[in-house]
């Protein structure tokens, strides 16, 4: 028998209050017969103990209790009665490596099993034999502790390590997903979320993974225990409650890689109870410009671990060229990782070509990584026919004298050197046509550098090498051509400020350790010109984080046009090819891979574009020019920020659809101006016109202190957060 927690308090007070409920419960369940059970008993909370690992580690133990949850490799045991100390879990994980012999709610005898630390996860392993037992010594049943849920700002150690392992209630969970439902290949699916409740303390409502304070607020969801999770996109709402009405939804607490997740009961309901209305527009091209594009087409190959099935292939391949065709409006020119070989490209670029009714052509050439038979991977380059043309293109392969486990090539490297890259960069020359006259030259270089799975301190210094050996390429363009158009691409597996990154950006270190040039750039990285919360092209553990990049040789800057990453996957569970559930528009564009891609526009002669902060969130602007004309809409973000790209130079003026309480303050240098709602603004050719506006509430004076955080999370929020952190 199992007694569930039916709760009525408020939230803040039963996660202060949590541990003295448990206390306060616990003595309900009847003890077990302890005579009948074997003298050389460990209960399961002195192998758990009170700090994050095990202190009887690699010790042979031998324990019982009550078989909470199964798993396809293992099962949670929970001690019956307990120690009545919080600091203590009493359930763990029992390694049994196949499918364990044993059913939820039975008493079971874990006998001569070694406690472990699987990736910080306390375990027993390898058991000599598990032995039923009859119910009644595992008690009348016991009290499910009220699950502390993880707070922004709160370690989340510090809250659910006492759990882990242990079954727990969890009342009236709804929250906002960070992490759009994920399935691993080994059945497992996960979603990631902030309670609803700690939104507001979420800079922007997004969780950003160089932001460790916000992602603390995750609470991961999993169905290890078998119950049913829904797709769910980020932003949409999902509530986890009990089958049974009145009653709390129970789960157990699991450690897995580093976070702690919610396995629910079987039976218990997830549902996704709103959906998040996607803005996501990739603007419509101009015929004065072009766009470079980059793509990550996730495994888009015929591996062992690829798509071996004929038919699954040919969809993979309409589904990626639909995301191309209409998530970047048919962009001329597409940088694209993981292409399993060049074949693979070609037959994108055929697909393409039938979905789009424009011609493409594919450039790839084999590296190490082609000949993978389980996973190859291949750099390659798509190129509109009818716009572009490939003048030269190869591979440039770097050869190294350390090992970094990359495939040997016959011929590629002199004795006793190595392959520095699995995927080395592509590098294109090109030609682009338009109404600019002379054909605009090009180069392009495709990169995909080194994974951050395994060890990282290996992988940053190998990332940091082909970094060096990318700018050295620039480098030598420059050297011939310092005006020279250079476009440097891919996703290079590292986030924005990441020494690898920086290497990129400014050139690697001088070599005898004197200080680069103070202000030298070497490429400008098209991100700074975009809003703080467009910044991602990836999720991981519900963190948003930025592992694709795009920049630009300072030649190459004044035909600058505007940046886009278009936010068509990462925000999104990877779809089947036939489409994702409950996305917005085209179901075909969303989902494709896990990546999101980026777009650059690029206007030769000069583009212009204006960077804004208003300090006010979601609010309609227009771009109006001298005579009256609106030539561009948008709204600004949930941190006030709002882009106009792609502009022609001249005057113009921004119009803000304000909240009857806001007006906007001029900028700081303007102090003297009166407050208003239009501003002008003129735009030069080459360059950003910045403008930096504050926001100002009417009522302020009045008393009114949460008008603007009203605008911001709602009335509700504002009279919830009562001025308070979580």
């Amino acid at each position: 028998m199992i007694f569930r927690f039916s709760p009525r308090l408020p939230l803040i007070i039963r996660i202060v209050l949590v541990s003295a409920l448990w206390l306060a419960a616990r003595p309900a369940a009847a003890a077990p017969a302890s005579s009948e059970l074997p003298d050389d008993l460990t209960p399961i909370y002195v192998i758990q103990g009170d700090g994050p690992s095990t202190p009887l580690s690699r010790k042979r133990v031998s324990t019982f209790g009550l078989v909470i949850g199964v798993q396809s490799n293992g099962f949670y045991l929970q001690d019956p009665t307990g120690d009545d100390d919080p600091a203590t879990s009493d359930g763990i994980f029992v390694y049994t490596s196949s499918a364990p012999r044993v059913k939820a709610w039975e008493c079971v005898l874990v006998r001569g099993a070694e406690a472990t630390e699987y990736y910080e996860k306390t375990e027993l392993t390898t058991p000599r034999s598990i032995e039923p037992l009859p119910s009644e010594l595992c008690g009348s049943g016991f009290s499910v502790p009220l699950a502390p849920l993880p707070t922004p700002n709160v370690d989340p150690e510090s809250l659910l390590e006492p759990f882990e392992g242990m079954l727990v209630a969890i009342e009236e969970l709804q929250g906002v997903v960070q992490g759009p439902t994920k399935r691993f290949s080994n059945g497992n699916v996960e979603i990631a979320l902030i309670a609803e409740q700690a939104l507001p303390f979420v800079q922007g409502g997004r969780v950003f993974q160089s932001n460790p304070d916000d992602a603390a607020g995750l609470i991961f969801l999993g169905n290890g225990l078998g119950a049913e999770l829904p797709a769910a996109s980020w932003g949409d709402r999902v509530q986890v409650r009990a089958a049974e009405p009145g009653v709390a939804a129970l789960a157990v607490v699991d450690y897995s890689f580093g976070k702690y997740l919610l396995l629910p009961l079987p039976g218990e309901e997830i549902q996704v109870v709103s959906r998040h209305e996607s803005k996501e527009q990739t603007a419509q091209p101009d015929a004065g410009t072009f766009r470079v594009c980059s793509f990550n087409v996730l495994g888009l190959g015929r591996g062992l671990d690829q798509l071996r099935d004929a038919t699954d292939y040919e969809a993979a391949l309409h589904q990626r060229a639909a995301a191309i065709a209409g998530g970047l409006q048919n962009c001329e020119i597409v940088g694209l990782q993981e292409t399993g070989k060049p074949e693979d490209a070609e037959n994108l670029a055929r697909v393409l070509t039938e979905v789009s009714g424009l011609e493409y052509s594919a450039v790839a050439f084999a590296g190490p990584g082609t000949a993978s038979p389980d996973f190859p991977l291949t750099n390659s380059l798509l190129i509109r026919d009818d716009r572009v043309t490939v003048l030269n293109a190869r591979n440039e392969q770097a050869c190294t004298r350390f090992s970094f486990s990359v495939r040997l090539v016959p011929g590629q490297c002199p004795a006793r050197l190595l392959p520095l890259f699995s995927r080395p960069p592509l590098v294109a020359d090109l030609l682009v046509r338009g109404p600019w006259g002379e054909d605009y030259p090009l180069t392009v270089m495709v990169n995909h550098w080194r994974s951050k799975r395994g060890d990282e301190s290996v992988n940053v210094v190998h990332r940091t090498l082909q970094a060096e050996h990318a700018a050295s390429i620039v480098q030598a363009r420059l050297d011939a051509d310092p005006d020279a158009h250079v476009v440097v691409l891919g996703d290079l597996n590292d986030f924005e400020g990441s020494r690898p990154v920086e290497t990129l950006r400014h050139g690697p270190e001088l070599a005898d350790g004197a200080a680069r040039e103070p202000g030298r750039v070497l490429l400008w990285h098209a991100f700074d010109s975009l809003p703080l919360l467009e910044r991602y092209t990836y999720i991981f553990n519900g963190g948003s984080q930025t592992l694709d990049h795009l920049l630009l040789t300072p030649g190459t800057v004044p035909d600058f046009g505007g940046m886009d990453i278009a936010h068509i996957n990462a925000d999104f569970p990877i779809a089947e090819p036939s489409g994702t559930a409950g996305v917005p528009g085209d179901p075909a564009v969303y989902g494709s891979s896990d990546h999101d891609p980026l777009v650059l526009t690029l206007r030769p002669g000069g583009g212009a574009w204006i960077a804004g902060s208003a300090q006010i969130p979601n609010t309609p602007i227009e771009l109006v020019d001298s005579a009256g004309t609106v030539v561009a809409r948008t709204e600004s973000d949930a941190l006030g920020e709002f882009r106009f790209f792609d502009l022609r130079p001249g005057a113009y003026s921004l119009h803000f659809a304000l909240p009857e309480q806001v007006t906007l303050l001029p900028p700081a240098g303007d102090s003297d101006g009166p407050s208003a709602a239009v501003f002008p603004v003129k735009v030069e050719r080459g360059r950003a016109t910045v403008v930096e506006l504050s926001a100002r509430d009417r009522r302020a004076d009045a008393g009114a202190a949460s008008a603007l955080f009203s605008i911001f999370y709602g009335v509700e929020s504002a009279e919830q957060a009562g001025g308070s952190d979580p």
